[in-house]
């Protein structure tokens, strides 16, 4: 699934996902896809021997509501820009590239189907970045670095919310639980999109000189550090994450 070349607006993953949203899991078992990520995960533990059933599931839940809301969505990090210099670094980077492939795949989807509700909205709501990045510096972009100052404050408060959620050892205990397995693609994701090199997995440094732009005291807390050096040294983590993504 090739999400910088508009893979998932393709009609045959529609099917599957009107949400155009990545990932989405099918299988025989199923009555219908599954097209959320809490649910992928609930599913596929449902299958096994160990469970991921937090034994706090009431901070679970804070938490997992806390990584999924739009307030927290990674895009702010990879997409807004908050001056001036910061656009021009958009301008350059491989995120341009990514918003213009999927601009190309939505406004072709949309030739074919004019009427679709979802590529309407969707080649619409993407352009609306999009043209930020082919134009030159003018009021709509000031109202963007407006807008991307308050995001990154919003990041800060939520990042300062996960560190008081968090349990230790594990995100909601002593085990390991969903409310780890969906925290960590955020962090990760994260500090990539922050411009962390890749292979250094416990470098906060860079995420926290990006919010500290626009909040200056902000700083990753001690147990979401600690927290992370935890799941960090699991199988499952080293698996997955032999370098940030």
């Amino acid at each position: 699934m090739g999400a910088a070349t508009g893979d998932n607006f393709a009609p045959e993953y529609l099917a599957i996902n009107p949400n155009g949203t990545v990932p989405s899991l099918t299988a025989p078992s199923l009555a219908k896809p599954l097209i959320e990520s809490v649910d992928i995960l609930r599913w596929i533990d449902s299958r096994g021997i160990k469970t991921l059933v937090p034994e706090d599931e009431s901070r679970s839940k804070e938490i997992l509501a806390l990584m999924h809301s739009p307030s927290m969505s990674t895009n702010i990090i990879l997409f807004q820009a908050r001056d001036p210099a910061e656009m021009a670094a958009k301008k350059s980077s491989a995120w341009n590239a990514f918003l213009e492939g999927r601009q190309t795949r939505l406004d072709k989807e949309l030739a074919a189907q004019p009427n679709n509700p979802f590529y309407l909205s969707k080649a619409a709501e993407n352009l609306s970045t999009t043209s930020l990045y082919r134009s030159d510096i003018g009021p709509d972009h000031e109202e963007l670095f407006r807008l991307s100052d308050q995001m990154y404050r919003t990041v800060a408060e939520g990042l300062d919310k996960l560190e008081g959620l968090i349990a230790l050892p594990y995100a909601a205990g002593s085990e390991v639980s969903e409310a780890d397995y969906n925290t960590v693609p955020w962090l990760a994701h994260a500090m990539m999109g922050a411009n962390t090199p890749v292979t250094a997995i416990h470098d906060f440094v860079p995420l926290e000189r990006l919010i500290q732009k626009t909040v200056p005291d902000f700083r990753i807390g001690s147990k979401t550090k600690q927290w992370w050096s935890n799941i960090s040294k699991t199988e499952a983590f080293k698996k997955v994450y032999p370098i940030l993504h």
